[in-house]
């Protein structure tokens, strides 16, 4: 990628531009990225909803050279708010199209709800994976951030596994990797060989995988399936949702699965060791910060994931659960047995 410039906007290549986006996270940004085609522009993910953010949009526009009126089409990788945040304006300033998968559908739905009923599935959530009742507050002082009202913007187009996204001159293809979301795609842009990752593959973290009230029943496994599905592009160009771009597919992918095989096995020696909770098991893990430091966002994730593997252990026949609030979890057998 040519290196950005001061306000934030590239040429990743000829006829496609990438837009940092603000985002209030460690992350920093976002990137919505610009193809330009014979009827104009089309985006793939746009950013979270603000002020700054619609102004950092609508100036990388300017700096391609095109106008609101010039943008078709919008595909989004996934339904977060980092991704799809910012469909509601466009789609009522330019009459764009909206497009992503329909498993992203019960995303938007949960996070477009009132807030007492989106504060209710979390607090419920919490007392699932065992948050002792007197941090539940500490991993809700965000409140106000997670409770933010998200694009309301249903969506105009459905993709699915194997499409063409429209007015891309035939050249963008949509491949479905459920894991990070149940709906969550990677578009191949096949003249210029790009392969945008949204959070998929990242070039420096791995991507968040959650086991939470909208993800799918084995988030890690869908994970770990999907990552095999980009096999066919381990030679393109990936340009993420978030950090930098990056070269080296294949060995990215390879690297990620290491990780989780070894986060797998730290997992289930936390249970053996009688570690009977996701909380208990997360306070263990070796994340990049220790647990007790975590803002609320990141033990939240960090939960999640803990949540994901342990699912996992349990479809391996590793672990096994016992019903109740919370779920206490179990050790079966060595992995190295």
């Amino acid at each position: 990628m040519s290196g950005s410039d001061a306000s934030g906007f590239s040429l990743t290549a000829p006829g496609l531009w990438q837009i940092a986006m603000p985002f209030p996270s460690p992350l920093r940004h976002s990137f919505a990225y610009l193809l330009q085609s014979d009827r104009g522009f089309v985006a793939v993910d746009l950013g979270w909803d603000s002020d700054e953010g619609w102004k950092t949009f609508t100036d990388g526009l300017a700096h391609t050279g095109g106008t609101l009126d010039d943008l078709t089409g919008v595909v989004v990788t996934h339904g977060h708010p980092d991704h799809y945040g910012l469909a509601a304006r466009v789609h009522q300033s330019t009459g764009a199209w909206i497009a992503l998968h329909p498993a992203e559908y019960p995303q938007i739905a949960r996070t477009t709800a009132d807030r007492r009923r989106r504060l209710a599935e979390i607090t419920s959530w919490f007392d699932r994976v065992g948050v002792p009742p007197n941090r539940s507050v500490d991993l809700l002082a965000d409140r106000d951030q997670l409770m933010l009202d998200m694009s309301s913007q249903w969506p105009d187009l459905e993709l699915v596994d194997g499409a063409t996204v429209p007015d891309t001159d035939g050249q963008l293809l949509a491949v479905h990797t459920p894991g990070h979301t149940p709906g969550h795609m990677v578009f191949h842009d096949r003249g210029r060989n790009i392969l945008f990752t949204g959070d998929h593959l990242l070039p420096r973290v791995s991507a968040n995988i959650s086991q939470r009230p909208t993800s799918g029943e084995d988030p890690l496994g869908d994970y770990r399936a999907s990552l095999t599905r980009l096999g066919p592009f381990g030679d393109a160009l990936a340009a993420p949702g978030h950090e930098w771009t990056f070269t080296g597919v294949d060995r990215r992918i390879r690297d990620v699965e290491v990780h989780h095989l070894a986060r797998l096995d730290e997992i289930w020696n936390a249970v053996a060791d009688g570690h009977r909770t996701a909380w208990d098991v997360a306070n263990t893990v070796k994340w990049a910060r220790p647990f007790d430091s975590l803002n609320p966002r990141g033990a939240r994730a960090a939960l999640g994931e803990t949540m994901s593997h342990l699912v996992r252990l349990e479809r391996e026949a590793r672990v096994e659960r016992q019903e109740g609030s919370p779920l206490i979890w179990l050790p079966i057998a060595d992995p190295s047995s």
